[in-house]
Parts: structure tokens; C-alpha cells; sequence
């Protein structure tokens, strides 16, 4: 696989998005009656039956329907995510890993407010990788990279995790769209004690246009071929459930349940939630 060399697109992109943003969603603490008058609701798969000291996570996820403005994220864990995005009609992918500092769910964070020497850092980087810190949703390190993932078209991916010397842990990213797999980027965080595990895995649906609009148009995604491994399991380990769950958003235009080899999640639009009820456990196979 071949990454475009988007970096200043993706720069101005990521510039424009949070504009629109700001002046669209009003503040981040809205109630859930609020969010439901412009953005679809935030839709979430939380995997069961995963190791918790996985050191290697991979999966597929093909999207089904895409809006400007969507997020994909494909593997979350405790620490960092990996996804795609849609960025004002540019395919991107995205790898952050947060600083482990006490505001990890401070939206007013600010990316300068963290010491350098406790922050996470990019250790590697494939050239054609736009390297940044973030903030206002926590900080952390994000590599952002031009991403050639079409709708209907599976894109695998995989993400490890290795000491870092005696106090950190490195996470890896890698992606592939069938062919050649390639390594994005690699960063380091401290993890003190805790071995170096992936844990917690989970993905999601996201709306972050946010217009008032954005809330009718359909967004949808297949999550599939979920494997872990680690130091205590037998080879790799599949998922036995999700959990669907949802944020506070009121609108009940989300459904989600189980894909031959995963499961799937839908938001927005004419969604109707008939397959799976929010708030459940459901079995994948």
C-alpha cells in the first residue's frame, strides 16, 4: 500500500475542521437533547472475550457509507486509537496516543500544557506522515497520513505494543488495503509498571460535522476479522461479543449487530434501531 503525500492538505484540512467545529457545536458539555438538533449520535462497539495484555491487535473495516466529516475509529484502546476519517472530503487515517497525564477528558486541554518529558512522542514516521500534538480532548502525540481507503473496500490494520525502555511502552501502527503492509508510525508513552498491552479494545462511529444537517445522513461500517495476542493466550483470539452502546445524543437513529466475522455499526438518517438494542451485549462469530 502507498500513502498519498497530502501533508498540507491534511494541515489546512485539520485547521478548517476544528473553524467549523467551534463555530457549529457549541459547547462540548450540551445535553443530549441539544447534540440530537445537529449531529448524529456517536455509535460505539465495545469488544468482550479479548486478552487485556494483548501485545498485537488487528482487525478489517470496510465502510459501507461515508458524509464529510465522519470518523471511523477502528481500534481504540487504553492509551490511543487508530481510525479513518473522512476530513473535508479527504481520505485520511489517523494514530494518536494520549500523554498519560490527568486530563484525558479535559476538552480544554491545551498541547503546550504538557511537560516535555512527560509527553508521548513519535519515535518513527513514514515519510509522507503529517506529525502534530493535539489537544482539547486530552493531549497527545497524532500522526495523521493520506489514507487510499474506498467505500466498500476492506482496509486492514494492525497495532502492537513492546517495552520502551524501563518506563514506557511503543505502540506501532501498521495498514494495508490489501496490499503490502505498511508501517505509519510508532510512539512512545510512559506506562510506569504496567507491561506493555493493548487493552480495552473497542471502535466507533462519529458525526463531527455537526450542522444541524449532518444529523440525516446515513454513516456506516463493517468492523471484522478482530484478533489479539498475547503472552498468556493460545495464538489469536477472536471476540466472542460487543457491547453496542451510545453517547448521551437522544436521537435513536443508530442500529448496529452482528457481520459474518464481526459486527457493525450505523448512525444518522433513516437508521433505524432494529437489529441489536442499545445498551446490550450481542455474540459475534
Amino acid at each position: 500500500m502507498r500513502m498519498r503525500n497530502i501533508a498540507s492538505r491534511v494541515a489546512v484540512a485539520v485547521l478548517a475542521a476544528t473553524a467549523s467545529f467551534c463555530l457549529r457545536a457549541g459547547g462540548l458539555g450540551d445535553s443530549g437533547e441539544e447534540q440530537a438538533k445537529r449531529q448524529a449520535r456517536s455509535v460505539h462497539l465495545r469488544w468482550q472475550g479479548l486478552p487485556q495484555d494483548a501485545t498485537e491487535v488487528s482487525g478489517t473495516v470496510t465502510i459501507v457509507q461515508e458524509q464529510t466529516n465522519s470518523y471511523f475509529m477502528v481500534l481504540g484502546f487504553d492509551g490511543g486509537y487508530m481510525g479513518l476519517q473522512n476530513l473535508n472530503g479527504e481520505h485520511v487515517g489517523i494514530f494518536s496516543i494520549w500523554d498519560p497525564v490527568g486530563h484525558a477528558r479535559d476538552w480544554k486541554a491545551r498541547a503546550d500544557a504538557v511537560q516535555e518529558n512527560v509527553r508521548a512522542k513519535v519515535v518513527y514516521s513514514a515519510p509522507d506522515v503529517f506529525v502534530s500534538r493535539f489537544g482539547g480532548e486530552g493531549t497527545g502525540a497524532k500522526t495523521m497520513f493520506g489514507c487510499p481507503w474506498r467505500v466498500g473496500s476492506p482496509m486492514s490494520f494492525r497495532v502492537t505494543a513492546e517495552p520502551d525502555g524501563t518506563d514506557r511502552t511503543l505502540f506501532t501502527c501498521y495498514v494495508s488495503n490489501g496490499e503490502e503492509e505498511q508501517k505509519v508510525a510508532a510512539i512512545s508513552r510512559i506506562s510506569g509498571a504496567k507491561p506493555a498491552a493493548i487493552s480495552h479494545v473497542n471502535c466507533f462511529v462519529e458525526d463531527f460535522w455537526r450542522n444541524g444537517v449532518s444529523k440525516g445522513l446515513v454513516r456506516r461500517a463493517e468492523f471484522t476479522n478482530y484478533r489479539a495476542k498475547s503472552p498468556t493466550s493460545e495464538g489469536a483470539v477472536a471476540p466472542t461479543g460487543a457491547a453496542f452502546t451510545a453517547d448521551e445524543n437522544t436521537l435513536m437513529t443508530i442500529d448496529a449487530g452482528p457481520v459474518p466475522g464481526g459486527a457493525f455499526l450505523q448512525t444518522g438518517g433513516d437508521t433505524v434501531n432494529s437489529t441489536v438494542p442499545v445498551f446490550s451485549i450481542f455474540p459475534v462469530k
